[in-house]
């Protein structure tokens, strides 16, 4: 009878308990799920100021074309597309060794539409096609593979393809994920053609 009462105590013990016990499972769940959605996404952008440091370099860009109208080059792109390519440049403030690890470079248009860059072969190729005697300059996932030494500069060119609409209203954003949620953005000047 002892045993009886006693398991019949446990029993009601673990059901009452099981309430908390779900929650706290779905709490520490969706902590993580939203560390993961911090260590992932851009929530905090930091720019537009005339410094530009940012994750251990000061950012500047050299040079942001707009092609794909015939205008400039006989490069015309179908469904009023065109293609942008943005090239950085990068000087280490300090030793940045893993803080550029998993490098994402963007643009963005006002409404917050996001276009990713041209994969690295695609890009390669692009860049043979534009001037067959230069050499490609990396993207900034294989850039990110070499850290800098403070003092040190890197060159990194993405290229994106991007609807004519929104080429006149784009910034650039750079995040590692070392600095995310924190993300950088430059604001580009390119003329919509």
């Amino acid at each position: 009878m002892m045993g009886a009462d006693r398991e019949r105590t446990l029993w009601w013990i673990s059901f009452i308990s099981l309430p908390a016990l779900v929650v706290l499972a779905f709490s520490l769940s969706a902590w993580r799920s939203f560390q993961e959605y911090q260590r992932r996404n851009e929530i905090e952008i930091v720019g537009n100021a005339g410094d530009r440091i940012y994750a251990g370099a000061l950012w500047q860009v050299e040079a942001a074309r707009l092609l794909g109208d015939g205008k400039d080059m006989p490069l015309r792109l179908p469904g009023e597309r065109r293609l942008v390519i943005l090239r950085l440049s990068a000087t280490a403030v300090k030793d940045i060794g893993e803080d550029w690890s998993q490098c994402q470079i963007s643009l963005v248009d006002g409404e917050g539409r996001r276009w990713l860059p041209l994969d690295v072969t695609l890009s390669n190729n692009v860049s043979r096609e534009l001037d067959p005697k230069a050499t490609p300059i990396n993207g900034c996932g294989i850039a990110s593979l070499t850290p800098l030494s403070k003092g040190e500069n890197t060159l990194i060119e993405e290229k994106f393809l991007v609807p004519a609409p929104v080429a006149g209203r784009l910034s650039a954003r750079i995040s590692f994920a070392a600095s995310r949620p924190a993300a950088l953005s430059i604001p580009l000047r390119l003329g919509a053609r």
